[in-house]
């Protein structure tokens, strides 16, 4: 099969899954998240130079990275790496291949850990909106979303150095995103202590 036929592929599966199986309550992960998220280890993997197998890999990886929320909210991530699993075992993909895709859906548990060139960029782009201009856009999507499906409410204040402390917290693991991003997420730290 040719690779670029297999991220087609991915992309069907995960916009059908998400759109038929996934609450409306989540604001925040949902298909546009992992749109922005394929497109995002898009623009990260041309950056690093990777090759057209590395972006395969790490495209694949993004399109099912929160396919898993369609069924549980904590722990996500290994009903992720299920769900690419069988899909991966139903085309047929070779299994080094596979590996390095659940690889890097696994690297996105928090805290990232990422232990290759490709985990790090699909950690970097999964919190690439941090390096965002719409950043607040964003935050409040997850605000909602937490309120609806966690029941956790935060005051404006609360949720101000939430944010804060997150954006303070998380580092980037590319030479892009220590660089170019990280500059971004320090624009929205300056925004968040005005």
């Amino acid at each position: 099969m040719a690779l670029y036929k297999l991220v087609r592929l991915a992309a069907k599966f995960s916009k059908d899954l998400l759109n038929t199986h996934l609450s409306k309550s989540m604001h925040f992960h949902n298909l546009s998240h992992t749109q922005y998220v394929v497109n995002a280890v898009t623009e990260i993997g041309f950056k690093c130079k990777i090759s057209d197998l590395e972006m395969v890999i790490v495209q694949t990886a993004a399109w099912f990275h929160d396919t898993g929320y369609c069924y549980a909210y904590l722990g996500h991530e290994d009903n992720s790496i299920g769900i690419a699993a069988t899909f991966l075992k139903q085309v047929d993909a070779a299994a080094s291949f596979t590996n390095d895709i659940l690889a890097c859906i696994e690297a996105t548990k928090m805290p990232q850990a990422p232990q290759t060139l490709l985990q790090q960029i699909m950690c970097d782009a999964d919190m690439f909106h941090l390096a965002d201009d719409d950043y607040p856009a964003y935050a409040e999507r997850l605000r909602s979303e937490w309120d609806l499906v966690l029941n956790q409410r935060y005051t404006d204040e609360q949720w101000g150095k939430t944010n804060l402390n997150m954006l303070i917290q998380h580092k980037y693991f590319t030479d892009f995103g220590k660089t170019e991003l990280q500059e971004h997420k320090l624009a929205n730290i300056d925004m968040l202590l005005r």
